[in-house]
């Protein structure tokens, strides 16, 4: 199953987008990046182990960071979002959120220092949802899919906080 999202608008005579398609984007735990991240990591602590004889238990601690990806490996939750015509709903393996888009404000996309994107829907009443990560399809991807729906969005680079 491939992280690509699903949306093709249909346009009408004038050019405008007529009614949207739902906006669909689901994504696995398990993944070949997933499989190259801990290969790696498992080779870096062998290396580490045999060529420069670091000892067992620092080994065995920098081995941690290992056990969550082969969680996540071994169980292969699956993840996504889907944007209708009225409403919002994502899903992390057993938990599923559903949100009007009318209680919708404003997207806001902070970039973090690992290039990657937080996503949080900032409500009318001033409430933050913060979208879970592994549920995001690409930034501009989700950006347009809710500017088309009438969702203002905004951008930050690099924040702090």
């Amino acid at each position: 199953m491939p992280d690509q999202p699903e949306t093709k608008p249909s346009l009408d005579v004038a050019g405008r987008e007529a009614s949207l398609p739902p906006f669909q984007f689901k994504r696995q735990g398990r993944s070949l990046k997933l499989l190259t991240a801990l290969g790696l990591w498992a080779v870096a602590l062998i290396l580490c182990s045999q060529v420069l004889q670091v000892t067992t238990w620092i080994v065995l601690i920098l081995a941690l960071p290992l056990l969550p990806g082969l969680w996540d490996l071994w169980r292969n939750p699956l993840s996504g979002l889907t944007i209708g015509t009225d409403q919002i709903s994502w899903f992390t393996g057993a938990r599923v959120t559903t949100l009007p888009l009318a209680d919708i404000a404003l997207l806001r996309l902070d970039r973090r220092w690992d290039f990657s994107f937080r996503a949080t829907l900032i409500l009318h009443d001033g409430a933050k949802l913060r979208l879970p990560q592994s549920a995001l399809p690409p930034a501009q991807t989700f950006e347009m899919a809710l500017n088309a729906r009438g969702i203002a969005s905004e951008r930050h680079h690099f924040t702090v906080v």
